[in-house]
């Protein structure tokens, strides 16, 4: 199956749509709700926190002889952001849909009449 593609009627979801709407995709042709799979998401989050951990090294490599706290803000600083920009786009491009069922039912709490005093 193709990325993004919905599952029940195989139309592909806009990118746009599943990096903005990844806990309420609903497919726009036949109304099914759909969830992002579990592996697209921990891939997306492990090629994420890989690009961070390389651009950390390479920004503290750089600002190791800043003086004050720039020398530790700005590669703390630059890892989140690699970080959530390569997360955002691998899950724009590989994510895998499938096909979400109904949350399940809360528990009802048994609730007894107030008596009067």
């Amino acid at each position: 199956m193709a990325a993004r593609q919905c599952p029940n009627c195989g139309a592909v979801m806009p990118a746009r749509r599943v990096a903005a709407y990844s806990y309420d995709l609903v497919c726009a042709s036949c109304q099914h709700p759909l969830a992002i799979s579990e592996l697209s998401r921990n891939f997306a989050a492990f090629a994420g926190l890989a690009v961070g951990a390389i651009v950390w090294w390479i920004a503290t490599l750089r600002f190791a002889s800043e003086p004050g706290t720039l020398g530790w803000v700005w590669p703390v600083f630059l890892a989140y952001l690699a970080t959530s920009a390569v997360a955002a786009l691998t899950l724009m491009l590989a994510a895998t849909l499938e096909l979400r069922t109904g949350d399940p039912a809360p528990r009802s709490e048994a609730v007894t009449a107030r008596m009067p005093h």
